[in-house]
Order: structure tokens, then sequence, then C-alpha cells
């Protein structure tokens, strides 16, 4: 038993150590740290044997739920609002377009080339559309795009984690028969967003009142964990979006300046810019805790035999090619008569995905989803082949910055020159 102890002690600790290197190494090279986290996962349980995904089955459930909040909780505390406004239009059109298209393009190749019934072949667009904001927010930052190419592709992949998320459930209703009729689907979907938000916005300013009463108390981030929780799982309860109350209420407390603002609240903006620093540098550590033993986990699940391995690679690299074929036309359509059309590639290429991708395909282990075995195997191969993408373009994006500040100088130091006077 001790020995069982030392190894998951240890184990746990090379976990965290590693992540913490390659988060290092992401921030400072763009090389996604979603690939060393799940390649960590394959050496540790598949090659070497260290750990098995059937031992941490049990907790999975309880670790994919507190994943879902944190995912959408940080997102929204780490979105200006002003920006969100600024470029919320270009945003929701790429996101979108690109969410529709991708999930009809799937389906029709899960249904026709694996068989499923359209509802389990529609489930692969939430799993498979959008880009993960914690790959893409900190790349976007670094790249030296356009400032409007960099919000509107950060928004994009803020708007697509909500959107899988919240359209998986829906679908997952219309699976085992919970909503029935097209209609009725969109009356549910615009209700849980309705009242998701709601409570989201109601529970958040009521809770930063709150924290700005308690702001010179010890811990104050444990019981805004605390009501995190409570939130997602109450407004679940009264038929809204957890998630989205979630995400809600961390926009709330991200801009709590802004918001004291607006609803007249007299505080001192100093205290509060500390505040929010402090709630900001537990929730990114407890955040990247939860997403490094996740993406370790989906690792683990890995099936190196051959005939799984050649399945995962078709299809993951199949299913890739559609993404990112129809990311490509959402981002032109997003970008006409825009300067951001300049940008289409490396907008394109920026496709890496994540946490929230693979949530959702072990969540359909736990649901009962038949045929549920055969999403992670494809979801993972496409994580990896879409950072593997997103690596390259972030390489790509680096190495024009400097050609084009070049050429800029160039023109600077040699000016065409003046027309003749008529």
């Amino acid at each position: 038993m001790a020995d069982a102890t030392a190894v998951a002690f240890l184990t746990a600790a090379a976990i965290l150590f590693i992540g913490f290197l390659a988060e290092t190494v992401f921030r400072r090279t763009g090389f996604p740290s979603v690939l060393v986290l799940i390649l960590l996962g394959v050496v540790l349980g598949p090659i070497l044997s260290v750990l098995s995904s059937t031992a941490l089955t049990p907790v999975a459930p309880f670790l994919i739920t507190l994943a879902l909040i944190m995912i959408l909780f940080h997102g929204g505390m780490e979105m200006d609002l002003v920006r969100a406004f600024g470029q919320s239009g270009r945003a929701t059109v790429l996101a979108v377009v690109y969410f529709l298209l991708v999930t009809v393009g799937v389906a029709i190749a899960g249904r026709f080339l694996l068989g499923f019934d359209w509802t389990a072949s529609l489930l692969f667009g939430p799993m498979i559309a959008g880009t993960s904001s914690v790959v893409i927010i900190p790349l976007s930052q670094k790249l030296g795009l356009r400032p409007e190419t960099a919000t509107t592709i950060a928004l994009e992949s803020t708007i697509t984690d909500v959107l899988n998320i919240v359209v998986f459930f829906a679908l997952v209703d219309v699976y085992f028969g919970r909503s029935v009729g097209l209609v009725q689907t969109f009356r549910d979907i615009a209700a849980r967003f309705g009242v998701g938000i709601l409570l989201g916005g109601l529970v958040g300013v009521t809770w930063l009142a709150v924290l700005y009463r308690i702001r010179r108390e010890e811990y104050t981030y444990i019981p805004t964990l605390a009501v995190v929780i409570f939130l997602y799982f109450g407004s679940e309860e009264l038929g809204g979006s957890g998630v989205l109350s979630a995400l809600t209420m961390g926009l709330v407390l991200g801009n709590a300046r802004r918001v004291a603002r607006a609803i007249r609240m007299r505080v001192d903006p100093e205290e509060f810019a500390d505040l929010r620093t402090y709630l900001m540098r537990f929730q990114s550590e407890l955040a990247f805790l939860i997403r490094a033993f996740f993406l370790v986990f989906l690792g683990l699940m890995f099936e190196p035999s051959q005939d799984t391995l050649v399945f995962s690679l078709t299809y993951g690299l199949l299913f890739t090619g559609i993404n990112v074929g129809l990311r490509y036309v959402a981002v032109a359509a997003a970008t006409v008569r825009s300067p951001m059309a300049a940008d289409r590639v490396p907008m394109t290429l920026l496709c890496g995905q994540g946490l929230a991708h693979a949530t959702l395909a072990i969540l359909t282990l736990q649901l009962g989803i038949a045929n549920a075995a055969t999403y992670p195997r494809i979801i993972l191969m496409i994580i990896l082949a879409t950072n593997v993408i997103t690596a390259a373009g972030a390489v790509a994006a680096a190495r024009r910055k400097p050609r084009e500040a070049a050429e800029v100088a160039t023109v600077v130091a040699d000016p065409p020159p003046p027309p003749d006077p008529e």
C-alpha cells in the first residue's frame, strides 16, 4: 500500500512539474502545452503502465464537472467587456458560422462513414468545432497579429467553448428523448441561455458587493469557488445552463470596476484592482491544475494497438481536414470587407483544441451513449493534430512579423516620390 501511495503521489508531482514546464515553454515559444500533457498521459499509461485510465474512472465524473465549471468561469474572468463588445460582431459571426459548418460537415461524415445515427453523428459537432480558449488566448496576445484579429480569435474561442458545451447538452436531451421536435429544442436552448445568463448576472453582482466588503479577509477565493459551484448546480436545477451561469459570473467579476461603476457601487478603484488580481491568480492556478490532470487522463485512454491506432489516425486526420477546410470558409465569411482579411491564413491555422473538447468526448462514456468509446479515440487525434497545426501557424506568424516590420521600415526610410504638381 505504501508503495502504491508513493507511486501515486510521485506521479502527481511529475504531472504538475512537467505541466508547469510545458506551460512555460508554451508562453515563450508558442508550442502548445496540450500536446505535452496528452503525450505524457500516453507515456505513463499505455507505454510504461504506471497509471491506468480505469483506475481513475470513478473520479472522472467529478473531474469533468469541475472542469466544465472552471473552463467557463476562467474564460469569463479573462474577457474584457469593452473589447468584447467592440469585436463581438465579427467574432460571433466567425464562431457561429464555423460551429454550424463543422457540425453539419462532421455529422454527414459520421453518418455515412461511421454508420452512426443522425443524433449521434451531430454530437461530433460540439466535440470537434471551435477552438480552445486555453490555447488561443495566450497565443493571440503574443504573435503580433493586428489588434482586431487577436481580439476576434480570442473572443471566438470563448464563444465556441460556450456553444460546444450548451449545444452538446441540448443534443444529449434530443438523443435521450427528453426534448421533442426542432422548435421545442430551440425553445429549450433559449430558455437555458436566458435563465443561465440571468442567474449568473444576479449572483455575480451580489457576490461582487459581498467580496468588496470582505476584501481584507484571507482566503476570499475559497468562498468564491463555493459560490460558483452552488450557482452551477442551482442554475441546472432551475432549468438554466450551469456553464453559462459560471461564464456570466466570471465576466462580472473579471470586469468588476466597470460593473461597479455601472450599478453605482461606491468603491476604491485601486482596491478593486488588487482584488481582481488576487482572484485571477488563484483562478488561473486552479484551472492549470485541473487542465493538467485532465489532459493527462485523456492520454491514458489512448490505445496503442495497431487496429485502434489506424482507426484513430484515419478518422482523426479526416475530421481534422474537414474542420480546417470549413474553418477557412468561416474565417473568409467573417472577414469580408475588413483589414483582417489579410490575416485569414493565420486565423485559420490557429485552430488548436483542448480541454472543452476532451471533456465532452469523455462525458459520452459517463452518459452511456452508444458507440461512446469511438468519440475519445477520434477526438484525441484531432486535439493532437490541431495543436500541431496551431504550433506551425504560430511559427509562421512569428516569422511573418519581423518581415512585415522590415517592409514597413523600408517604406518609411525610402518613401515614394511625391506626385508631380499639376
